[in-house]
């Protein structure tokens, strides 16, 4: 996946018409100049927003290395190096001020004593040469840094000091890092034989000169412990050894390190028509380990799997402008945006997908597993679920709480009043307007102030072209193309660009494609040759638009069923009305786990919301009346819009 950031020299394409980003303003606005000398200045937002809607393209041929990019960071200073190094930098200034270069020329001479006069004052046994000093000058006129007077001190690598460490990485292979923990002593004299062994027969002058011990001792403190520790100990003791390292990362930047976790929301949630509870939701959430900021969630009644993971990474590195867009009644900013450099996720068999792995590997993402029972590795995202129920979510209607000790006579089924759109409303304005500007004690501020600050430092990346994120939800396969398409799941998938490839191959041949969970619609296929993915749509759109293919899945077993192996378009259709009736007949069931496999299988989640859409409208059955709870019947707290979080410490 090819990626964009903000840099001078990035150019946008819009129609004919080429923008090309020229330089940050102290307002904070980019400033962009056309190629034909027109003047934009835009916020990174309204950037974002041309880009997201396609009305800017970004030219792939202005991205190249980011020596230019516009960012801004501050350099470590003079008290980050060590003492001795400070004193040498600090004598080297001290005789270029004493010889005055900008209005003293070199001369050797006139220089030497002028050095001279210099070391007699501060009493230097030792004085540089002028050459020295006129070197040291060199490296500092430019910047008048003082950090170009700090020496290299790069240790010399001699060919024969690596001669014996690369014996010491032989010996220690073999003898140190196993489980029979030989002492130090051992690899001191399996070293100092080799080396006798390799000098037998050399010239004297070719001869390795053996470490001495304390060297090798000091190779052997060198290593990395954690490795050592794997070896010789077994790779359990070393994980509890180093289970508390690992639940404190230290993340120096946004981006650098997401947590995504899963949690069944103690809240039942209703269908808005029928009033019915749905059941429990399950909420996926990504926070950012550094700002602790919520960079994206996603919520479904489906349990946690590589779907939900997708979606809600790739609600985490869309801006969030559209969603807020939603809300007006939300004031503050949510800025996150952005690909990360890392994920951490659960190991469970449903997420420890190729799935996730391929979507992360195509996009440049790390994705940690992080072990079982573990939670102390994603320690921040663990710490959110709990602040979240007690913020929000044990505050709503139909909550169950976490303890069931504490619900005591609360008839959680009977006070729910949420329903999904509700929903995401509220977990969207708690995050923005409590839990992102509420300061974090263990972040040391706020996670919007955080972010902030380091964003503006960083280089944020995102995919050159918006529609390679529908990829990233993409469940891979191969298939191969006949002169009837592709066939997946019993549909026939076929365009005249699909037909292309066949042509030119002149043979049936095997393609990498995605499908998708939430759409039967299309599916992405990938030219072998261009190296590109082709949108190809189903060959039945009015029966496969907007189709679940969960559903789809349920319906083809249903009509197999009833019409036997082979069965058209119109017996599809037919099992599909008759799949709907059964789904409607499960939302109005008394049973919670009905209800809750109803909503499932339409797949009623938070990415439905956002699009607008309302899944469960296409299978509910015309109600004759809904009884409407009168305001003051509710429960406190639920006449108005949303209801009031208070303040949070």
């Amino acid at each position: 996946m090819h990626r964009f950031c903000f840099k001078r020299g990035t150019r946008f394409r819009e129609n004919q018409t080429f923008w090309e980003m020229h330089q940050l303003l102290a307002t904070g606005k980019i400033q962009f100049l056309s190629d034909t000398g027109e003047v934009l200045n835009l916020t990174r937002e309204e950037v974002l927003s041309r880009w997201l809607s396609q009305t800017w393209r970004v030219d792939e041929e202005s991205l190249g290395e980011l020596g230019k990019a516009v960012y801004i960071v501050t350099p470590r200073d003079l008290s980050t190096y060590p003492p001795k190094l400070q004193e040498i930098a600090k004598r080297r200034l001290y005789y270029i001020q004493a010889v005055a270069p900008e209005s003293t020329p070199y001369n050797p001479t006139l220089w030497e004593k002028l050095i001279a006069t210099a070391a007699e004052a501060c009493s230097d046994t030792n004085p540089p040469s002028a050459s020295s000093v006129a070197e040291w000058w060199r490296r500092y006129r430019q910047t008048k840094s003082i950090l170009k007077l700090i020496p290299s001190n790069k240790p010399a690598n001699s060919k024969r000091k690596g001669q014996q460490y690369r014996i010491f990485e032989e010996v220690i292979g073999a003898v140190y890092l196993t489980e029979q923990k030989l002492p130090k002593l051992v690899v001191a004299e399996k070293i100092h034989l080799a080396i006798h062994q390799i000098n037998n027969g050399l010239p004297a002058e070719e001869k390795i000169k053996p470490p001495a011990r304390s060297t090798i001792y000091r190779w052997l403190e060198d290593l990395q412990q954690d490795i050592v520790d794997t070896a010789r100990e077994g790779a359990e003791a070393a994980r509890m050894k180093y289970r508390a390292a690992i639940g404190t990362v230290d993340v120096k930047a946004v981006l650098r390190r997401i947590e995504i976790d899963h949690t069944s929301l103690d809240l039942h949630v209703i269908d808005l028509q029928t009033m019915l509870p749905l059941g429990r939701p399950w909420l996926t959430k990504a926070i950012d380990r550094h700002s602790r900021l919520i960079v994206g969630f996603y919520i479904s009644f489906s349990p946690p799997s590589t779907h939900s993971v997708l979606q809600c990474l790739r609600r985490s590195i869309l801006p969030k402008e559209e969603w807020l867009a939603r809300y007006p009644d939300i004031k503050e900013i949510w800025p996150a945006y952005g690909i990360p450099h890392l994920i951490a996720v659960d190991n469970g068999p449903d997420l420890h997908s190729e799935g996730v792995e391929l979507a992360c590997l195509d996009i440049g993402i790390t994705v940690l597993f992080c072990a079982s029972k573990s939670p102390d590795q994603k320690g921040s995202i663990e710490r959110y679920i709990r602040t979240m129920n007690m913020g929000l979510v044990h505050r709503l209607p139909g909550t169950v709480f976490s303890n069931p000790t504490e619900r005591g006579d609360y008839a959680a089924e009977e006070r729910a009043v949420i329903d999904m759109e509700t929903l995401i409303h509220l977990v969207t304005k708690w995050i923005v307007e409590v839990y992102n500007v509420t300061p974090h004690r263990g972040a040391g501020g706020r996670p919007l102030d955080l972010w902030l600050d380091s964003a503006a430092k960083e280089i944020i990346e995102m995919p050159t072209d918006p529609q390679q994120l529908e990829l990233i939800g993409g469940i891979p396969a191969e298939r191969t193309l006949f002169h009837y398409g592709i066939e997946l799941d019993g549909l026939h998938y076929n365009s005249e660009q699909l037909q292309m490839i066949r042509r030119r191959f002149g043979k049936n041949i095997k393609l990498s494609l995605k499908y998708y969970a939430d759409d039967v619609a299309h599916i992405h296929v990938l030219d072998p040759e261009d190296k590109t993915y082709l949108r190809v749509p189903a060959k039945l759109p009015e029966y496969a638009q907007g189709l679940a293919r969960e559903v789809h899945r349920l319906i083809r077993e249903h009509a197999r069923k009833k019409f036997g192996e082979h069965c058209f378009a119109p017996r599809l259709l037919e099992a599909k009305q008759e799949i709907e009736n059964i789904v409607a007949d499960a939302l109005r069931s008394k049973k919670m786990g009905v209800r809750k496999a109803g909503a499932k299988t339409v797949l009623h989640d938070s990415e439905a919301v956002l699009k607008g859409e309302d899944p469960l409208a296409k299978v509910r059955r015309p109600i004759k009346q809904v009884k409407e709870i009168p305001p003051e019947e509710l429960p406190d707290g639920l006449n108005d819009d949303l209801p009031n979080f208070g303040s949070e410490g």
